[in-house]
């Protein structure tokens, strides 16, 4: 799993820490924190499954005169913003993480979506398939789960790679996630047999 790379601390009000930013020209995107954590806290306790008591983070887009733009509500207090944005997506893009890793389970772990910068508002990205069907981009990291981002010529597509129940066996699916100027695509292949993450990622050409 990529570490966390901490860009800077800026202190944002007296009860909240912004743990990681990124400049977007003279905007900024910044991670959140409760004031009880701490980058380095983050990076500890990151994959633990340990209870937290603290409040959930917020991804903030704060405007060229330090007023906050818009904000968007992470799902636990312990979260991490990829300071490399997405190639190739339609608007700009930045991976960001939050920890759902519980003590126990399977299908607990990180979880990782694609925010868009889109006219000043923050947007998770959807992706549409060749059937019009539309798909939020959830990339989970668990015991039956992973992904990747990889180069795909001028831009990045991201891998997914999960295993379920199905009747008496198991079932995986691989997921390849594209971005371009019209939008996301996710394209799907699901086979016959179980899969996971203590082995090896699969190879590309699984993916369709």
């Amino acid at each position: 799993m990529k570490r966390w790379i901490c860009l800077g601390l800026v202190c944002a009000t007296s009860v909240v820490l912004a743990a990681q930013e990124v400049e977007l020209g003279c905007k900024r995107l910044r991670v959140v924190l409760d004031e009880r954590l701490s980058p380095e806290v983050v990076e500890s306790e990151w994959g633990s499954g340990n209870p937290r008591s603290e409040a959930s983070a917020t991804l903030e887009l704060v405007g060229c005169a330090g007023e906050v733009l818009d904000r968007f509500p992470l799902e636990t207090p312990l979260a991490r913003l990829d300071p490399v944005p997405v190639r190739g997506a339609p608007h700009p893009t930045y991976l960001v993480s939050t920890d759902l890793t519980v003590e126990a389970g399977s299908y607990n772990g990180p979880l990782t979506i694609p925010v868009q910068v889109v006219r000043d508002h923050l947007q998770a990205a959807v992706a549409r398939s060749a059937d019009k069907r539309i798909e939020p981009i959830r990339l989970t990291l668990t015991g039956k789960s992973a992904w990747k981002r990889i180069a795909n010529g001028r831009v990045d597509d991201l891998l997914l790679v999960s295993c379920q129940p199905a009747g008496r066996g198991f079932v995986t699916s691989y997921r390849r996630f594209h971005p371009s100027a019209q939008g996301w695509r996710v394209k799907l292949r699901t086979l016959e047999g179980l899969w996971e993450s203590d082995g090896k990622f699969p190879e590309r050409n699984r993916f369709p």
